[in-house]
């Protein structure tokens, strides 16, 4: 029981590191438009937190620019939690396809 327990908790952890990763991959490849169309409604959903935090704790100056700082950070955060739930989905996955065929070998 608690290997199974270890083993998620491993997953969990590198899956999580790897979303950055992931999202990094797809910049660096130009592949903006990817990202953009898979994240689209959460970017959606990061907009309305980002000027839900912003009316209950106003920006102080910046000009044209505040509150900027807040929805980037906002909809990294979202895009991320969303990458290591489809990596973590991916994996699972993968694993139950792998497990079967050590056990018929």
């Amino acid at each position: 029981m608690m290997d199974g327990r270890k083993r998620l908790i491993k997953e969990l952890v590198l899956t999580g590191v790897a979303a950055p990763f992931v999202m990094a991959l797809f910049l660096a490849l130009r592949e903006l438009r990817v990202l953009v169309l898979i994240f689209l409604p959460i970017l959606y959903l990061g907009r309305a937190i980002s000027s839900l935090i912003e009316s209950i704790f106003p920006p102080s100056g910046g000009g044209w620019f505040a509150g900027l700082g807040t929805a980037l950070i906002v909809d990294f955060v979202l895009a991320w939690l969303a990458t290591w739930i489809v990596l973590f989905v991916l994996v699972r996955l993968i694993e139950r396809q792998i497990n079967p065929k050590k056990r018929e070998a």
